[in-house]
Protein backbone atom coordinates (compact mmCIF):
# COMPACT_ATOMS: atom_id res chain seq x y z
CA UNK A 1 0.00 0.00 0.00
CA UNK A 2 2.84 2.30 0.86
CA UNK A 3 4.58 1.43 -2.41
CA UNK A 4 1.37 2.16 -4.37
CA UNK A 5 1.05 5.52 -2.62
CA UNK A 6 4.66 6.36 -3.53
CA UNK A 7 4.05 5.44 -7.14
CA UNK A 8 0.91 7.58 -7.16
CA UNK A 9 2.79 10.50 -5.65
CA UNK A 10 5.51 10.24 -8.29
CA UNK A 11 2.89 10.12 -11.02
CA UNK A 12 1.15 13.22 -9.65
CA UNK A 13 4.43 15.12 -9.35
CA UNK A 14 5.43 14.08 -12.86
CA UNK A 15 2.04 15.17 -14.18
CA UNK A 16 2.36 18.56 -12.48
CA UNK A 17 5.88 18.99 -13.88
CA UNK A 18 4.64 18.13 -17.35
CA UNK A 19 1.79 20.60 -17.00
CA UNK A 20 4.15 23.29 -15.79
CA UNK A 21 6.58 22.58 -18.58
CA UNK A 22 3.81 22.65 -21.15
CA UNK A 23 2.44 25.87 -19.74
CA UNK A 24 5.92 27.37 -19.76
CA UNK A 25 6.45 26.32 -23.36
CA UNK A 26 3.07 27.72 -24.32
CA UNK A 27 3.85 30.98 -22.53
CA UNK A 28 7.20 31.16 -24.29
CA UNK A 29 5.49 30.55 -27.63
CA UNK A 30 2.98 33.32 -26.96
CA UNK A 31 5.66 35.71 -25.71
CA UNK A 32 7.96 35.16 -28.69
CA UNK A 33 7.10 37.89 -31.23
CA UNK A 34 6.82 37.10 -34.89
CA UNK A 35 9.37 38.74 -37.22
CA UNK A 36 8.60 42.17 -38.64
CA UNK A 37 9.49 43.16 -42.21
CA UNK A 38 9.17 46.88 -42.96
CA UNK A 39 8.78 48.62 -46.33
CA UNK A 40 8.07 52.24 -47.12
CA UNK A 41 9.31 55.80 -46.77
CA UNK A 42 10.61 58.05 -44.00
CA UNK A 43 7.58 57.29 -41.85
CA UNK A 44 9.27 53.95 -41.16
CA UNK A 45 12.94 54.44 -42.14
CA UNK A 46 15.39 53.71 -39.31
CA UNK A 47 18.66 54.43 -41.10
CA UNK A 48 18.77 52.98 -44.60
CA UNK A 49 19.27 56.37 -46.22
CA UNK A 50 22.34 56.95 -44.05
CA UNK A 51 24.03 54.19 -46.01
CA UNK A 52 23.08 55.37 -49.48
CA UNK A 53 25.88 56.86 -51.59
CA UNK A 54 25.44 60.23 -53.21
CA UNK A 55 24.96 60.67 -56.94
CA UNK A 56 26.97 63.25 -58.83
CA UNK A 57 24.05 63.86 -61.19
CA UNK A 58 21.17 64.14 -58.70
CA UNK A 59 22.97 64.98 -55.46
CA UNK A 60 22.88 63.43 -52.00
CA UNK A 61 19.94 61.42 -50.66
CA UNK A 62 17.96 62.82 -47.73
CA UNK A 63 19.71 61.73 -44.54
CA UNK A 64 18.75 62.21 -40.90
CA UNK A 65 22.31 61.86 -39.68
CA UNK A 66 22.75 65.25 -38.05
CA UNK A 67 21.29 67.31 -35.18
CA UNK A 68 18.63 67.67 -34.13
CA UNK A 69 17.33 64.38 -35.44
CA UNK A 70 17.32 61.82 -32.62
CA UNK A 71 17.40 64.44 -29.86
CA UNK A 72 14.87 62.37 -27.87
CA UNK A 73 16.17 58.97 -28.95
CA UNK A 74 18.06 57.03 -26.24
CA UNK A 75 21.51 58.59 -26.17
CA UNK A 76 20.26 61.72 -27.90
CA UNK A 77 21.97 60.95 -31.19
CA UNK A 78 20.85 60.90 -34.80
CA UNK A 79 20.26 57.35 -36.01
CA UNK A 80 18.86 57.96 -39.48
CA UNK A 81 15.28 58.22 -38.22
CA UNK A 82 13.39 61.21 -39.61
CA UNK A 83 12.12 62.07 -36.16
CA UNK A 84 13.19 63.55 -32.86
CA UNK A 85 13.03 60.00 -31.48
CA UNK A 86 11.32 56.77 -32.46
CA UNK A 87 9.30 56.24 -35.65
CA UNK A 88 6.01 54.47 -36.23
CA UNK A 89 7.96 51.32 -37.13
CA UNK A 90 9.61 51.42 -33.71
CA UNK A 91 6.33 51.74 -31.84
CA UNK A 92 4.65 48.96 -33.77
CA UNK A 93 7.69 46.78 -33.03
CA UNK A 94 7.42 47.75 -29.35
CA UNK A 95 3.78 46.69 -29.28
CA UNK A 96 4.81 43.39 -30.81
CA UNK A 97 7.29 42.79 -27.98
CA UNK A 98 10.55 44.17 -29.38
CA UNK A 99 12.67 47.06 -28.11
CA UNK A 100 12.47 48.92 -31.41
CA UNK A 101 12.24 48.36 -35.16
CA UNK A 102 14.32 45.61 -36.75
CA UNK A 103 17.65 46.90 -38.11
CA UNK A 104 17.95 48.80 -41.38
CA UNK A 105 18.86 46.45 -44.22
CA UNK A 106 21.78 48.55 -45.40
CA UNK A 107 23.25 48.60 -41.90
CA UNK A 108 23.68 44.82 -41.85
CA UNK A 109 27.26 43.71 -42.35
CA UNK A 110 26.49 40.19 -43.54
CA UNK A 111 23.77 37.54 -43.95
CA UNK A 112 20.91 37.60 -41.48
CA UNK A 113 21.50 35.89 -38.15
CA UNK A 114 18.51 33.73 -37.23
CA UNK A 115 19.46 33.68 -33.54
CA UNK A 116 17.17 36.27 -31.97
CA UNK A 117 15.97 37.29 -35.43
CA UNK A 118 13.51 40.21 -35.28
CA UNK A 119 13.09 40.95 -38.98
CA UNK A 120 14.51 43.60 -41.30
CA UNK A 121 13.60 47.21 -42.10
CA UNK A 122 13.96 48.14 -45.79
CA UNK A 123 12.16 51.53 -45.63
CA UNK A 124 13.84 54.57 -47.18
CA UNK A 125 12.98 58.23 -46.60
CA UNK A 126 11.31 59.91 -49.59
CA UNK A 127 10.89 56.55 -51.37
CA UNK A 128 7.95 56.01 -53.66
CA UNK A 129 5.93 53.26 -55.24
CA UNK A 130 7.24 54.39 -58.61
CA UNK A 131 10.91 53.92 -59.41
CA UNK A 132 10.92 57.43 -60.89
CA UNK A 133 9.82 59.12 -57.67
CA UNK A 134 12.91 60.90 -56.27
CA UNK A 135 14.93 58.67 -58.57
CA UNK A 136 18.56 58.24 -57.56
CA UNK A 137 18.00 59.67 -54.10
CA UNK A 138 16.27 56.83 -52.30
CA UNK A 139 15.36 53.12 -52.38
CA UNK A 140 12.09 52.66 -54.31
CA UNK A 141 9.60 50.04 -53.19
CA UNK A 142 10.58 47.61 -55.95
CA UNK A 143 14.22 47.72 -54.81
CA UNK A 144 13.18 47.22 -51.20
CA UNK A 145 11.33 44.09 -52.26
CA UNK A 146 14.38 42.82 -54.13
CA UNK A 147 16.37 43.30 -50.92
CA UNK A 148 13.76 41.19 -49.12
CA UNK A 149 14.24 38.48 -51.76
CA UNK A 150 17.91 38.40 -50.77
CA UNK A 151 16.97 38.16 -47.09
CA UNK A 152 14.55 35.35 -47.89
CA UNK A 153 17.27 33.36 -49.65
CA UNK A 154 19.54 33.75 -46.64
CA UNK A 155 16.75 32.61 -44.33
CA UNK A 156 16.04 29.56 -46.47
CA UNK A 157 19.69 28.52 -46.48
CA UNK A 158 19.69 28.53 -42.68
CA UNK A 159 16.19 27.28 -41.85
CA UNK A 160 15.21 25.15 -44.81
CA UNK A 161 12.26 25.85 -47.11
CA UNK A 162 9.47 24.50 -44.90
CA UNK A 163 10.56 26.26 -41.69
CA UNK A 164 11.17 29.48 -43.58
CA UNK A 165 7.77 29.35 -45.26
CA UNK A 166 6.06 28.77 -41.91
CA UNK A 167 7.93 31.66 -40.31
CA UNK A 168 7.12 34.06 -43.16
CA UNK A 169 3.46 33.09 -43.09
CA UNK A 170 3.30 34.19 -39.44
CA UNK A 171 5.44 37.31 -39.88
CA UNK A 172 4.05 40.82 -40.13
CA UNK A 173 4.75 42.78 -43.32
CA UNK A 174 4.38 46.49 -42.62
CA UNK A 175 4.03 48.92 -45.54
CA UNK A 176 3.66 52.71 -45.57
CA UNK A 177 4.39 54.28 -48.96
CA UNK A 178 2.74 56.49 -51.57
CA UNK A 179 3.01 59.98 -50.12
CA UNK A 180 5.99 60.99 -52.24
CA UNK A 181 4.33 59.68 -55.40
CA UNK A 182 1.49 62.15 -54.83
CA UNK A 183 3.72 65.22 -54.43
CA UNK A 184 4.22 67.04 -57.75
CA UNK A 185 7.70 68.18 -56.73
CA UNK A 186 8.78 64.53 -56.43
CA UNK A 187 6.99 63.02 -59.41
CA UNK A 188 7.38 64.21 -62.99
CA UNK A 189 4.20 62.43 -64.04
CA UNK A 190 2.03 64.58 -61.77
CA UNK A 191 3.68 67.84 -62.82
CA UNK A 192 3.60 67.03 -66.55
CA UNK A 193 0.97 64.32 -67.03
CA UNK A 194 1.44 62.21 -70.15
CA UNK A 195 -1.39 61.33 -72.49
CA UNK A 196 -1.40 57.54 -72.52
CA UNK A 197 -3.74 55.58 -74.79
CA UNK A 198 -5.29 53.66 -71.88
CA UNK A 199 -6.64 56.87 -70.24
CA UNK A 200 -5.65 55.64 -66.80
CA UNK A 201 -5.07 58.20 -64.07
CA UNK A 202 -1.79 58.43 -62.21
CA UNK A 203 -3.52 57.09 -59.09
CA UNK A 204 -4.71 54.03 -61.01
CA UNK A 205 -1.16 53.38 -62.16
CA UNK A 206 0.23 53.76 -58.65
CA UNK A 207 -2.28 51.23 -57.36
CA UNK A 208 -1.29 48.83 -60.15
CA UNK A 209 2.34 49.13 -59.01
CA UNK A 210 1.20 48.59 -55.42
CA UNK A 211 -0.70 45.49 -56.53
CA UNK A 212 2.43 44.13 -58.19
CA UNK A 213 4.46 44.79 -55.03
CA UNK A 214 2.04 43.04 -52.67
CA UNK A 215 1.65 40.16 -55.14
CA UNK A 216 5.42 39.79 -55.33
CA UNK A 217 5.72 39.64 -51.54
CA UNK A 218 2.86 37.15 -51.40
CA UNK A 219 4.64 35.00 -53.96
CA UNK A 220 7.68 34.94 -51.67
CA UNK A 221 5.65 33.78 -48.67
CA UNK A 222 4.19 36.93 -47.09
CA UNK A 223 0.65 36.40 -45.81
CA UNK A 224 -0.05 39.11 -43.20
CA UNK A 225 0.05 42.69 -44.47
CA UNK A 226 -0.24 45.71 -42.17
CA UNK A 227 -0.72 48.62 -44.57
CA UNK A 228 -0.76 52.30 -43.61
CA UNK A 229 -2.47 54.51 -46.16
CA UNK A 230 -1.42 58.03 -47.19
CA UNK A 231 -2.07 60.88 -44.77
CA UNK A 232 -3.02 64.51 -45.39
CA UNK A 233 -0.30 65.19 -47.93
CA UNK A 234 -1.66 68.68 -48.57
CA UNK A 235 -1.21 69.82 -44.98
CA UNK A 236 2.52 69.48 -44.36
CA UNK A 237 4.72 72.44 -43.47
CA UNK A 238 6.69 71.99 -46.69
CA UNK A 239 3.48 72.34 -48.68
CA UNK A 240 2.67 75.53 -46.77
CA UNK A 241 6.19 76.83 -47.43
CA UNK A 242 5.86 76.27 -51.17
CA UNK A 243 2.60 78.21 -51.14
CA UNK A 244 3.99 81.12 -49.15
CA UNK A 245 3.26 79.91 -45.64
CA UNK A 246 6.89 80.28 -44.55
CA UNK A 247 8.83 77.98 -42.25
CA UNK A 248 6.18 78.30 -39.59
CA UNK A 249 3.50 76.83 -41.80
CA UNK A 250 -0.01 77.90 -40.96
CA UNK A 251 -0.89 78.50 -44.60
CA UNK A 252 -3.74 75.99 -44.59
CA UNK A 253 -4.02 72.81 -46.61
CA UNK A 254 -3.96 72.13 -50.32
CA UNK A 255 -7.39 70.63 -51.03
CA UNK A 256 -6.36 69.24 -54.41
CA UNK A 257 -3.46 67.30 -52.95
CA UNK A 258 -5.61 65.94 -50.14
CA UNK A 259 -8.24 64.96 -52.68
CA UNK A 260 -5.59 63.03 -54.60
CA UNK A 261 -4.59 61.25 -51.38
CA UNK A 262 -8.22 60.36 -50.66
CA UNK A 263 -8.59 58.96 -54.18
CA UNK A 264 -5.47 56.86 -53.75
CA UNK A 265 -6.60 55.57 -50.35
CA UNK A 266 -9.99 54.51 -51.69
CA UNK A 267 -8.33 52.59 -54.51
CA UNK A 268 -5.85 51.03 -52.08
CA UNK A 269 -8.68 49.80 -49.88
CA UNK A 270 -10.44 48.22 -52.86
CA UNK A 271 -7.17 46.62 -53.97
CA UNK A 272 -6.52 44.96 -50.61
CA UNK A 273 -10.09 43.70 -50.34
CA UNK A 274 -9.77 42.18 -53.80
CA UNK A 275 -6.44 40.54 -53.02
CA UNK A 276 -7.94 39.10 -49.85
CA UNK A 277 -10.58 37.28 -51.87
CA UNK A 278 -8.16 36.21 -54.61
CA UNK A 279 -5.09 35.08 -52.66
CA UNK A 280 -5.37 32.05 -50.43
CA UNK A 281 -4.57 32.80 -46.76
CA UNK A 282 -3.73 36.46 -47.47
CA UNK A 283 -4.79 38.62 -44.53
CA UNK A 284 -4.49 42.37 -44.12
CA UNK A 285 -5.14 45.32 -41.87
CA UNK A 286 -5.49 48.72 -43.51
CA UNK A 287 -4.65 51.59 -41.17
CA UNK A 288 -6.35 54.88 -42.01
CA UNK A 289 -3.60 57.43 -41.43
CA UNK A 290 -5.59 59.95 -43.48
CA UNK A 291 -8.66 59.61 -41.25
CA UNK A 292 -6.61 59.53 -38.06
CA UNK A 293 -4.71 62.70 -39.05
CA UNK A 294 -7.94 64.42 -40.06
CA UNK A 295 -9.58 63.61 -36.72
CA UNK A 296 -6.52 64.78 -34.80
CA UNK A 297 -6.23 68.02 -36.78
CA UNK A 298 -9.93 68.74 -36.17
CA UNK A 299 -9.40 68.61 -32.39
CA UNK A 300 -5.65 68.59 -31.68
CA UNK A 301 -5.91 69.47 -27.99
CA UNK A 302 -7.89 66.28 -27.33
CA UNK A 303 -4.78 64.33 -28.34
CA UNK A 304 -2.38 66.64 -26.51
CA UNK A 305 -1.19 68.64 -29.52
CA UNK A 306 -0.98 72.42 -29.66
CA UNK A 307 0.56 72.72 -33.12
CA UNK A 308 -0.45 70.74 -36.19
CA UNK A 309 0.68 73.28 -38.82
CA UNK A 310 4.35 73.99 -38.22
CA UNK A 311 7.48 71.90 -38.01
CA UNK A 312 9.10 71.68 -34.59
CA UNK A 313 12.52 71.66 -36.25
CA UNK A 314 12.31 74.23 -39.07
CA UNK A 315 15.99 75.14 -38.86
CA UNK A 316 18.60 72.39 -39.09
CA UNK A 317 15.97 69.84 -40.14
CA UNK A 318 14.82 71.77 -43.21
CA UNK A 319 16.73 73.07 -46.22
CA UNK A 320 17.74 76.66 -46.99
CA UNK A 321 16.65 79.29 -46.04
CA UNK A 322 15.30 77.98 -42.74
CA UNK A 323 18.39 76.47 -41.13
CA UNK A 324 20.17 77.71 -38.02
CA UNK A 325 16.99 77.76 -35.97
CA UNK A 326 16.79 75.50 -32.89
CA UNK A 327 13.92 73.02 -32.56
CA UNK A 328 10.93 73.71 -30.35
CA UNK A 329 11.06 72.82 -26.66
CA UNK A 330 7.55 71.32 -26.46
CA UNK A 331 8.19 68.57 -28.99
CA UNK A 332 5.50 66.27 -27.59
CA UNK A 333 2.91 68.90 -28.51
CA UNK A 334 3.87 69.15 -32.19
CA UNK A 335 2.57 66.88 -34.93
CA UNK A 336 5.31 67.65 -37.47
CA UNK A 337 8.97 67.29 -36.66
CA UNK A 338 10.48 68.48 -39.94
CA UNK A 339 9.03 69.50 -43.28
CA UNK A 340 6.90 66.42 -43.70
CA UNK A 341 7.61 63.67 -41.16
CA UNK A 342 6.03 63.47 -37.74
CA UNK A 343 7.35 63.82 -34.23
CA UNK A 344 7.87 60.81 -32.02
CA UNK A 345 4.67 61.68 -30.17
CA UNK A 346 2.57 61.72 -33.34
CA UNK A 347 4.08 58.40 -34.44
CA UNK A 348 3.30 56.91 -31.04
CA UNK A 349 -0.38 57.87 -30.92
CA UNK A 350 -0.91 56.75 -34.51
CA UNK A 351 0.80 53.41 -33.91
CA UNK A 352 -1.34 52.84 -30.82
CA UNK A 353 -4.52 53.46 -32.81
CA UNK A 354 -3.43 51.11 -35.58
CA UNK A 355 -2.01 48.30 -33.47
CA UNK A 356 -4.65 47.75 -30.80
CA UNK A 357 -7.21 50.52 -31.28
CA UNK A 358 -10.87 50.26 -32.15
CA UNK A 359 -12.25 49.59 -35.61
CA UNK A 360 -12.50 53.33 -36.28
CA UNK A 361 -9.12 53.58 -37.98
CA UNK A 362 -8.35 50.00 -39.11
CA UNK A 363 -10.10 47.70 -41.57
CA UNK A 364 -11.09 44.87 -41.24
CA UNK A 365 -9.03 44.25 -38.06
CA UNK A 366 -6.25 46.04 -36.21
CA UNK A 367 -2.60 44.98 -36.41
CA UNK A 368 -2.71 42.99 -33.18
CA UNK A 369 -5.70 40.99 -34.34
CA UNK A 370 -4.02 40.43 -37.70
CA UNK A 371 -0.98 38.86 -36.01
CA UNK A 372 -3.10 36.66 -33.77
CA UNK A 373 -5.44 35.36 -36.46
CA UNK A 374 -5.08 31.70 -37.27
CA UNK A 375 -3.98 30.63 -40.70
Amino acid sequence: MQRSSSILAVMVVSFVVLLAGGAGAAAAAVAQPVPLFVFGDGTLDVGNNNNLPGDEDVGDPPRANHPYYGIDFPGGKATGRFSNGYTMADFIAKYMGYEMSPPAYLSLSGPVNMDGFTGVNYASADAGIRNSTNAGLTIPLSKQISYFATTRSQMESKLGRLAMSDLLSRSLFLLAVGTMDLLPDCNYFLTFPPSPPDNKTEVQRLVEFYNASVTSLYGMGARRFAVVNVGLVGCGPTVDTRRGGGSGGGGGCDARMNGLAAEFNAALGALLAGLRSEKRRLRYSLADFYGFSNATFANPSAAGFVNIDSSCCPGPCMPFPYFNQPPCDNRAQYWFWDGGYTTEQAAMVAAAAFYNGTAKFTTPVNFKQLIRRKK
